[in-house]
């Protein structure tokens, strides 16, 4: 059981102003107060609750694990634990982000990967980082163009 707080105690440890709220982009800075706040889409926060909340397949990876598979092997006494959906998962790991995180500067692929958020967003990476926690979110959940319809 992963505590709702946990990222949220990696990134912050102080009292004061983050770097990241300075931010011109709105939709960079939302993503990023979400993220920090467990207040997105992602299935460690979203499994939490409802009928089923107990249940690791609420959890994992959209993109890694088939849900419908795990439903039935989580109950075998051998069952290796599923990939969650956690923040650390879809920034640093998750293969469906590769294409995004491959374009990040070196310089915040290291940050990432050594799990420096705190760092990452009181820094100059700020900006860099608010707009790939957007593309990641935009990956996630693409637009629905709306289709036009012919009146004839």
């Amino acid at each position: 059981n992963q505590s709702k707080l946990r990222f949220y105690s990696k990134v912050k440890t102080d009292f004061g102003e983050e770097a990241y709220l300075s931010l011109q982009n709105r939709a960079h800075r939302s993503q990023i107060s979400k993220l920090r706040s467990s207040s997105h889409d992602l299935h460690i926060e979203r499994g939490r609750y409802g009928t089923k909340s107990l249940n690791t397949s609420n959890r994992a990876c959209r993109f890694c694990c088939e849900d419908d598979r795990i439903l039935h092997l989580e109950q075998l006494p051998f069952f290796e634990p599923v990939i969650i959906e956690s923040e650390d998962h879809v920034l640093t790991t998750c293969p469906m982000y590769n294409s995004i995180r491959s374009a990040l500067s070196d310089n915040l692929k290291s940050l990432l990967m050594l799990h420096e958020y705190k760092l990452i967003m009181s820094s100059s990476h700020a900006k860099e980082f608010g707009k790939y926690v957007h593309q990641c979110y935009e990956l996630r959940n693409p637009r629905q163009i709306p289709t036009e319809t012919s009146s004839s």
